[in-house]
């Protein structure tokens, strides 16, 4: 007779074979490495960070993307921050403070960037980079949205975003498991099978911005996600969307407590995203959130049986050592 933990771990197997199916089919191209830039005329990039408000710490990844274009000789940019309180401006960069007054069905982030679509030119030659205030754009990253712009990419991509140590080895290790994630999100995005977006490295061309807007009902939480299935709505079968390649490098949760808020957030934002999925995609989102659920509870069970608060019998130990084991080599 199976024990619980045992029955736990077989529900996840086909997650974990998804993973390397995603792995294996994505791997080639996945980080493109940096060429020179195409021929121009160039297209207007605006790298955009929506913030709770302006803080010292923007000005790191606002000297990133300067920094970034200039080494690869790229200037038709524009760095826009979209903050809901601002003290003094941050030279470099263009500061949107969202009037406590502006109204919209959406609420937090999406509000914001609903609000900035009033200052983005609705124009196909104008594409708008979504980042989170952590993100540092490298030169690759810079480089790879020029030449994936300039070959006819589709109007909404992603591009991968890595998590270095920060000092915190729990998070750190936590973080890691969303790597391979990036795999299936190009997979998605190839395809134009979305079941989610990844809000941060975020390339959307501005007038399919407009079309789509954020103005969402019932939209607080998860708005990139929510952006995703709105635009496939939208354009019904045409393929939009893409993968641009460019790197950003990225700051894990600073502590277990954030980690754990960002992690119940993102839990209840796909809950509440569930009403808006395609139909066709139900199935594969609702057994991805309860993976992910499973997960919580087989972490749970680990710590169980590593402190012997319940017996051997109930939590099989080999499940412990091959499991934690075969977690470890995919992180």
């Amino acid at each position: 007779m199976p024990t619980p933990y045992e029955i736990l771990w077989l529900f996840v197997v086909p997650a974990a074979l998804f993973s390397w199916y995603h792995i294996v089919r994505q791997l080639a191209g996945f980080i493109p490495p940096q060429a020179k830039l195409p021929p121009g005329p160039y297209p207007q990039i605006i790298f955009s960070i929506a913030a709770r408000s302006l803080t010292p710490a923007l000005k790191q990844p606002v000297d990133a993307i300067r920094n970034s274009c200039t080494a690869v000789g790229f200037s038709n940019f524009k760095i826009m921050l979209v903050v809901d309180k601002a003290g003094s401006a941050l030279e470099g960069a263009e500061t949107l403070v969202v009037p406590k007054e502006f109204i919209c069905k959406s609420q937090y982030k999406a509000r914001a960037l609903h609000y900035q679509l009033q200052h983005l030119p609705n124009s196909v030659d104008v594409w708008t980079l979504h980042l989170d205030e952590d993100a540092l754009v490298t030169p690759q990253c810079v480089a790879s949205i020029v030449s994936y712009i300039q070959n006819g990419g589709n109007p909404v991509a992603n591009g991968p975003s890595v998590f270095p140590y920060d000092g915190n080895l729990l998070t750190f290790y936590a973080e890691s498991q969303r790597q391979w994630t990036f795999y299936w999100l190009k997979d998605q995005e190839i395809s134009s099978v979305v079941h989610w977006l990844n809000g941060s490295n975020l390339l959307i061309r501005t007038d399919i911005e407009h079309a789509v807007g954020w103005d969402f009902v019932n939209c607080f939480i998860s708005e990139d996600a929510r952006f995703g299935y709105e635009a496939t709505k939208k354009f019904g079968g045409a393929k939009i969307f893409g993968w641009h390649g460019g790197l950003t490098i990225e700051t894990p949760p600073g502590s277990v407590q954030g980690l754990l808020k960002q992690r119940m957030r993102w839990f209840w934002g796909s809950i509440l995203n569930l009403r808006y999925v395609p139909r066709a995609r139900l199935p594969r989102r609702i057994y991805s959130i309860t993976s992910w659920f499973d997960g919580l509870i087989l972490t749970v069970f680990a710590f169980f049986i590593i402190t012997h608060i319940y017996p051997w019998q109930r939590f099989s130990k080999e499940f412990l050592v091959w499991g934690l084991s075969a977690t470890g080599i995919l992180w």
